[in-house]
């Protein structure tokens, strides 16, 4: 009798651990970055849709994108600000784009949704637009420009939820070391889900 529960649980905890091992790897391969250059705007990653984990922007002609090293982004809550952060790369150096939307809070990344087809005027009184290099954070003075989730969308694994997909491009013009700068042809594609959104 022993040995027959014996045969019969090994299989089972191997299934089990099977399981756990895929589920794993999937939400790894779901954070991963598809970098595909843009033939057009070169060092940008081109417009997608499929959550690819990428963004890109060229300030004045400086490309300011994503990297393996980060999460391309990050999206922070807290009580009343929807705070979304794009990390990359800009001029060989660490840098973060935070964009706070001041009176819309969702409590958790399925709620993303909401913004599907939706544009942000960045020069509202709402919105607060920030760029830290250098180890320094500046708010910037926005002349004008928005943010434009084009589609967002749930991601769905064997009918479980699994992300939230956010495409979308980003331009505007502001003030750096008092010169003005365009911010243009930026556009994110980016998978958000347990590891990098924050409510609090």
């Amino acid at each position: 009798m022993r040995k027959i529960y014996k045969l019969w649980f090994i299989p089972v905890v191997m299934l089990l651990i099977s399981t756990f091992t895929a589920c794993q790897s999937s939400d790894l391969e779901l954070s991963k970055s598809v970098f595909i250059e843009d033939d057009d705007y070169p060092g940008l990653p081109e417009y997608s849709e499929w959550g690819y984990n990428t963004f890109g922007m060229y300030i004045d002609r400086e490309v300011f994108v994503s990297s393996e090293n980060v999460f391309p982004v990050k999206i922070i809550v807290n009580p009343d600000t929807f705070n979304i952060t794009f990390n990359g790369l800009y001029k060989s150096g660490q840098a973060s784009l935070r964009i706070s939307l001041i009176g819309y809070a969702p409590t958790d990344y399925p709620e993303l949704i909401e913004l599907n087809d939706s544009v942000i005027d960045l020069k509202s009184s709402n919105c607060i637009v920030s760029l830290k290099y250098a180890g320094e954070t500046t708010v910037l003075n926005i002349i004008k420009g928005s943010l434009s989730f084009k589609r967002v969308q749930n991601l769905y694994i064997d009918k479980e939820f699994a992300k939230t997909i956010l495409s979308g491009e980003i331009e505007f013009k502001t003030f750096m070391d008092n010169e003005p700068v365009a911010i243009t042809n930026g556009r994110f594609d980016l998978g958000v889900g347990y590891e990098n959104f924050y409510y609090y």
